[in-house]
């Protein structure tokens, strides 16, 4: 039985050592030419033994190669110490396979190639004895608005790869569905579904929804339309579930994101919600290094996996229903904590997509906010005093920030949110979402930009993203009751992707600046609308100390309501 087969490269540029490093080599015709020491300490291609023991019971494994001339491979076991220990070793020639016993918990399991007179690696895999436990059906969920490019490059590739394994065909069928409605129809491998607007939300929720109906699957694997994949993740995805116990056979398996621009450097390896924030599980660590290996090897259990890949159970949705109509941000979250068992993660699986701090959306803060305190009621313990801190945390950092339009946005969301579930059973998310972009703010052209900051603004390194202090929270908090006269006539810069509000503090303007394209959003001290908005924010804020027991109660006892399948056919089709 095949656990996952070895990887010699793709096609980004960047990622060159996520599968071969510290290696004199050459890489042709789908083969690695070695003369020297090559090293599989890598990304995509180290054994995380812990994985396929617990969730497998996998106690033995053989690395197999398929190569051409003389060569040394060895077998290492990296301790979570970080002390490199010799498993096997073994003299070759050509084709070969080293069988092994499983190092001790900890750490991971990893080969070199060494040859003095040349060799060439064609590939190979990581196996064990025994059969597939299951045969699983993968439903390919895929959501899309206006990204006719990304679809079809993705569908181009797993165009190819079904050309050349066509066994695969039988194994997985893709749901593309198309909230714009402008892709031609599906045919052969995938069906084009045409939707509603309705978001990321709706977009996934009907593909769950078809696949459903057209049963026959045993698992949904959720993506985004604009990401990097490898087929050999999905290959390697299906494996692993083909392996689980029986008491793990419900297990979700989720995909970690790398940063298409620094094609090393790992985002998120799952995350966790703790009823205040949405924390990202190993991020922004460079995965050539072998500390980040390990760190990934010895990861907490996340209790989440967004949506741009998530591998789920597809009994998920007559058991649990289907998602919450949040249009988009947050519904992963919350069906990740509604209903997966536990999210199996593991180094190379994983895709590659676009930094987001690249990107901004002011309307994203009304869905971040609304969404993420509809999450806390159902899924969180916190109560009404620390869902009511959250409100007036979000919304004196963005008057910290001069933001006034994206504080009235977070208003409007717990407006929203204090609507209770009738509000998601009666609004049309479609028609919401265009009133919101219809007051986005436009961006400066960078020439623009330069004129008012005197100059190129320069951006400060953006950090993890941390909770303030308490004594940054006072500072914000006194900053906006200090008269006009207080504030520095010298422009503030921050990152519009990740604003900071140190660097807004005490200013009188503030450009929010797009880190890859020079643009920016200016925003400048009103001390009327902060007033106002100031005055707004007191009466959420007592609302929510006051309402908020009776108000979670309410959703729990009505969930059902919201993510049931009638309340989102009213969406899918509402016209008709």
């Amino acid at each position: 039985m095949i656990l996952f087969e070895i990887t010699l490269g793709n096609t980004i540029s960047g990622a060159e050592q996520l599968f071969i490093k510290n290696a004199a080599y050459s890489a042709a015709g789908g083969s690695v030419y070695i003369n020297g020491t090559a090293s599989f300490e890598t990304y995509f291609n180290l054994l995380p033994h812990d994985t396929y023991r617990e969730y497998c019971g996998v106690n033995k494994a053989v690395l197999n190669l398929r190569a051409k001339g003389r060569y040394r491979a060895d077998v290492y076991w990296r301790k979570k110490n970080g002390a490199r220990v010799p498993v096997a070793s073994l003299d070759c020639e050509g084709d070969a396979s080293v069988p092994f016993a499983f190092p001790k918990a900890g750490g991971y399991t990893f080969f070199e190639i060494e040859s003095a007179g040349g060799c060439k690696i064609y590939g190979g895999d990581w196996s064990c004895e025994g059969e597939e436990k299951r045969y699983p059906r993968m439903a390919i969920i895929i959501c899309t608005y206006r990204r006719e490019s990304f679809v079809e490059r993705n569908l181009a590739m797993l165009r190819e790869a079904l050309s050349r394994e066509p066994e695969w065909a039988a194994r997985l069928h893709v749901f593309v569905v198309d909230n714009a409605g402008t892709l031609p129809a599906g045919k052969g491998f995938y069906d084009v579904i045409k939707n509603r607007n309705l978001g990321g939300s709706g977009g996934f929720a009907r593909g769950m929804y078809e696949a459903d109906r057209a049963g026959g699957f045993t698992h949904m694997l959720l993506t985004d339309d604009d990401i990097r994949l490898d087929f050999s993740v999905i290959k390697r995805t299906w494996r692993l579930l083909a392996a689980l116990e029986r008491e793990h056979a419900g297990a979700s398996v989720g995909g970690a994101m790398l940063v298409l621009e620094e094609p090393t450097v790992q985002y998120e390896f799952g995350g966790r919600f703790d009823g205040l924030m949405f924390r990202s599980i190993n991020g922004g660590l460079d995965m050539r290094e072998t500390a980040s290996l390990l760190k990934n090897a010895h990861a907490p259990e996340p209790n989440y996996n967004a949506w741009w890949y998530c591998c789920m159970p597809a009994s998920c949705v007559p058991e649990h229903g289907l998602p919450m109509p949040f249009f988009i941000k947050g519904d992963d979250v919350e069906y990740g904590l509604r209903a997966a068992e536990r999210f199996i993660l593991s180094s190379g699986i994983a895709v590659w997509h676009s930094d987001f701090k690249n990107k901004y959306n002011g309307t994203l803060e009304y869905y971040i906010k609304r969404n993420g305190a509809v999450v806390a009621a159902l899924r969180s313990r916190s109560g009404a005093l620390k869902a009511a801190i959250r409100f007036a945390y979000f919304i004196f950092k963005n008057l910290t920030l001069k933001n006034y339009d994206c504080a009235e946005l977070i208003c409007a969301a717990y407006r929203d949110f204090t609507g209770g579930y009738k509000f998601f059973t009666s609004a049309d998310p479609a028609r919401l979402n265009e009133r919101l972009r219809a007051g986005a703010p436009s961006p400066l052209p960078e020439d623009e930009i330069c004129k008012l900051c005197g100059g190129q603004p320069r951006l400060k390194q953006p950090k993890s993203q941390k909770r303030h202090s308490l004594a940054a929270c006072f500072l914000m908090f006194l900053e906006n009751y200090l008269p006009a006269f207080a504030f520095s006539d010298k422009a503030g810069v921050t990152d519009a992707g990740f604003p900071r509000a140190s660097d807004c503090f005490l200013k009188r303007t503030v450009v929010h600046l797009e880190r890859e394209s020079g643009r920016g959003y200016v925003f400048r001290l009103d001390t009327k609308r902060r007033r106002r908005l100031r005055r707004e924010a007191y009466k959420v804020f007592f609302g929510m100390l006051f309402c908020y027991r009776k108000l979670r109660k309410d959703y729990r006892e009505n969930e059902q309501k919201m993510y049931s399948a009638e309340n989102w056919r009213r969406m899918f089709f509402i016209e008709k």
